[in-house]
């Protein structure tokens, strides 16, 4: 049951929903001039997507959203909101555990004192693994500890210590995630109104079974939906739990954790946690024009996207459907989130294989 307070808030986002877009359009495509705005769209691309949106409010004129988005509602002690689950075919390779651990064993630079120089000097006198180096005279204790933390078998342990002395973007980091039954992986991407406290209309999940990729996607039907959706997502991201998500350390995981703490219910998100946009920069970054995922997604796996809305137009979309009631401009929203959950977990499959490659 909502409050009188709740209602009123939810009646203002609403209203704010007509006002101006957080966004530039880049007239002529002047690509110069995009590297003065944080957000933005090209003329062309801007011009064609509000083309789209005519042609699917025609298209969708009297359909109901359960028509035009089959799915089912889920209640919650917050409320109900609205789901969409599908599942798309994929293998998700197996990792050797064992190459894994040898390859970690092999960078001495892990054991305090030794930096790669001393690593190569040591390499050279015949020193190979970390264990070769317990009874040396001065990296002995240092290595002793080092092999302790890296017999607890405990992938989250290890990255601690790989962090100490590598980046967060390091390929032994990346091979770690091979260390992890893929089930317990979470694939995450959310759909927003845009910055920070504004509220989410899309959660998009995806998970790994026996068919390959399950994806669950919770619609915000209305903005007095969102608390509902944010407590089901909950029951996504347990403990044990191994989030995937690209920009999600400075984006999703921080605007989960505000609009937990803007309905009092506070629900830190601190699984183990992948980036995939820190990886793919490692990788890519002087190789493509710039690691956005849908670049990589056409450089890499040859994808190219039809009829899709700029993230950056997506709240203007759900404020025609707000409006109008035309479910129409929340189906490229739904097709967007959907393609970059699918996107997200064969990325993290390409580079979990790169560095698995490479060990």
């Amino acid at each position: 049951m909502t409050s009188p307070v709740f209602d009123a808030v939810c009646r203002q986002w609403r209203s704010r929903l007509d006002l101006s877009h957080d966004y530039s359009v880049i007239r002529n495509d002047a690509r110069f001039r995009a590297s003065f705005s944080d957000s933005f769209v090209f003329e062309s691309d801007y011009l064609q997507v509000l083309g789209l949106c005519e042609r699917l409010m025609n298209e969708y004129e009297g359909v109901a959203l359960e028509e035009a988005l089959p799915g089912e509602v889920v209640c919650s002690e917050d409320g109900d909101c609205y789901r969409l689950t599908g599942s798309v075919p994929m293998e998700f390779p197996e990792t050797d555990r064992l190459r894994i651990m040898n390859a970690i064993m092999q960078d001495l630079t892990l054991v305090y004192g030794v930096g790669k120089k001393t690593e190569s000097l040591l390499k050279k006198r015949g020193t190979r693994t970390i264990g070769d180096l317990v009874h040396h005279k001065r990296f002995g204790r240092s290595a002793a500890e080092c092999l302790d933390a890296l017999s607890c078998d405990h992938p989250e342990t290890i990255a601690r210590l790989i962090s100490r002395w590598h980046s967060p973007s390091h390929p032994l980091v990346m091979l770690l995630a091979g260390m992890y039954e893929k089930e317990d992986l979470v694939f995450l991407d959310l759909e927003t109104l845009g910055f920070f406290s504004r509220p989410i209309i899309l959660f998009g999940v995806a998970e790994v079974n026996s068919c390959g990729l399950q994806v669950s996607q919770y619609l915000v039907r209305d903005i007095c939906e969102e608390q509902a959706a944010l407590r089901v997502l909950k029951s996504h991201l347990g403990e044990d739990r191994v989030l995937v998500t690209y920009n999600g350390k400075s984006f999703d995981v921080p605007y989960l954790a505000e609009r937990y703490a803007f309905y009092g219910t506070g629900f830190p998100v601190k699984n183990p946690h992948y980036d995939l946009l820190h990886f793919s920069r490692r990788w890519w970054k002087d190789a493509f024009p710039d690691c956005r995922l849908q670049t990589l997604e056409q450089r890499l796996f040859e994808i190219s996207r039809r009829d899709d809305v700029p993230g950056a137009m997506i709240p203007e979309f759900y404020g025609y459907y707000q409006r109008s009631g035309n479910p129409g401009p929340l189906v490229p929203i739904v097709t967007h989130n959907r393609q970059d959950l699918v996107s997200l977990a064969r990325l993290f499959c390409l580079l979990k294989g790169m560095c698995h490659d490479c060990c």
